[in-house]
């Protein structure tokens, strides 16, 4: 792999943007890319908070580097240019760069655009000053999916490999290039009053967007109980977590990696529902059913959720209430999982999660397998089976999944928090749209699109009988979207 990163277009916040998170998703694509060569101009300035995963201090192609080196999975050094083997994906370049037929694809985004194309895009002048990361990291997610597709589904791939497309995230849409009507900045907006609860792949994801965002300050409390902390299986697809946050928790993990802004971040290591607070905005990365249920339970006045199911991408709007679906819909809470089943899905999770529970309860990788395989009581039988009931029940059991899925979802899900916050719609042309969904396996498909998703009859969280809802109404229609200053 090569990510080659234009002379003349380095500078501008959006490109960079893009060329860390091609670097930062395709460092984590073990058994997909054997290497990741970045070919930089060199003494370029970072245009912001860029790479999370390196020294502030560094030009953009020491920090594209060091950051790719944190994470520690597939080999990222700096190049002079691409080998005549590799896919090759271009940020920023008009002309000038070698011609690699199909093997070359340009990657752009600007603002809350992102796409893909055979050509270099064209995008009018104007809208190419926005510091926001939202278009750039969509722009990545596509890209790097493409890659993905081709080396594990090289048969469903071909339709997009030579096709241009893009998403934008102010209109959560299929576009070509951004909306006119988009705001440039963010600048001077107040999270005050925002909570996240869950930490992992989608919810470090959030974290990070808001970090790369200029100009955002307020408190915001970051919730994970997830006692393991960040684990080996969690780098291949958290974005914001490198080899050293092994171990540590991720809510603390996430704070620190982002400290650097004017958002002050609160991280707590409990589940949300036990701290005792209701936010005005709780934002929803959790992945269990049981987890939504509960988050629900507090019934903010705004709540946002995105989550993630294999190649497909999910952010819903709940409500309104009563209205829209709320948390809990359709959202029927897991029965217990036996040990027997715990067992399975971890040998599921194959030789990385082998190693993460190994490495996280002082045994030998053998004695571990041995273990999935046999299931024989023993000491060491009895904390691999707490470890397993603890991760079932904070949802962190191991499953299919890639970063640039949870980039996808975290990324929407970030940039509905700022238009919530802007007091605009999801989707303009339709203001009663709460959901949108975007899948990768046929990415121009007209169901990767927004919809209305009304509450569920059968819910027992959100029927007009239930005491409940008359507060959240209330707090709901109490709601006003904070002031941003200039």
């Amino acid at each position: 792999m090569a990510v080659i990163v234009d002379s003349e277009a380095a500078h501008l916040a959006a490109h960079q943007h893009t060329a860390w998170m091609l670097v930062n998703l395709l460092a984590r694509a073990d058994r997909v890319v054997s290497t990741v060569r970045v070919v930089c101009p060199p003494g370029v300035p970072l245009a912001g908070r860029v790479v999370p995963l390196a020294a502030r201090d560094l030009t953009l192609d020491q920090a594209l580097v060091q950051g790719g080196k944190a994470v520690d999975a597939v080999p990222v050094g700096l190049a002079t240019g691409a080998e005549s083997e590799d896919v090759v994906l271009v940020v920023g370049a008009q002309t000038g760069i070698d011609d690699h037929g199909p093997q070359r694809r340009h990657v752009t985004g600007f603002g809350w655009w992102g796409g893909v194309s055979s050509h270099p895009a064209a995008v009018p002048a104007a809208l190419q000053d926005s510091p926001l990361p939202f278009g750039s990291y969509i722009a990545a997610t596509l890209a790097v999916a493409e890659i993905f597709l081709h080396v594990r589904v090289p048969q469903r791939s071909a339709p997009s490999a030579a096709a241009d497309y893009g998403w934008d995230c102010w209109t959560q849409d299929f576009s070509s290039f951004p909306s006119a009507d988009a705001r440039i900045t963010a600048k001077g907006l107040d999270l005050s009053g925002t909570a996240l609860a869950g930490v992992g792949a989608v919810g470090s994801t959030w974290v990070h967007a808001l970090w790369a965002t200029p100009g955002l300050r307020g408190t915001v409390l970051l919730a994970d109980a997830d006692k393991q902390g960040v684990t080996v299986t969690n780098l291949n697809r958290c974005p914001l977590f490198g080899h050293q946050h092994l171990n540590h928790p991720k809510a603390e993990s996430a704070a620190k990696a982002a400290r650097d802004c004017a958002i002050a971040w609160g991280p707590r290591s409990k589940r949300f529902e036990a701290l005792g607070v209701t936010p005005q905005l709780l934002v929803s990365a959790v992945d269990t059913n049981r987890a939504r249920e509960a988050l629900q339970g507090r019934y903010p006045a705004v709540i946002l959720s995105a989550s993630t199911s294999d190649l497909r991408a999910e952010a819903l709007r709940v409500g309104p209430p009563g209205v829209g679906a709320c948390l809990r819909c359709y959202n029927v809470p897991e029965a217990f999982v036996g040990d027997d089943d715990l067992r399975a899905l971890a040998r599921a999770g194959g030789a990385a999660t082998v190693a993460a529970l190994a490495a996280g309860h002082g045994v030998s990788p053998e004695e571990v397998q041995r273990w999935l395989d046999q299931g024989e009581c023993g000491e060491v039988g009895t904390r691999l089976l707490s470890s397993l009931r603890e991760q079932a029940a904070t949802g962190d059991t191991p499953r299919f999944a890639v970063g640039f899925t949870s980039v996808m979802a975290g990324t929407i899900l970030a940039a509905e928090t700022i238009k919530v916050l802007l007091g605009e719609p999801l989707r303009a042309t339709f203001p009663e749209h709460n959901n949108v969904t975007f899948q990768f396996l046929k990415p121009m498909a007209p169901a990767n699109s927004t919809g209305v998703l009304a509450r569920d009859d059968k819910c027992p969280a959100c029927p007009p009988t239930n005491p409940a809802m008359a507060v959240w109404r209330r707090r709901a229609s109490g709601f006003t979207p904070p002031q941003q200053e200039e």
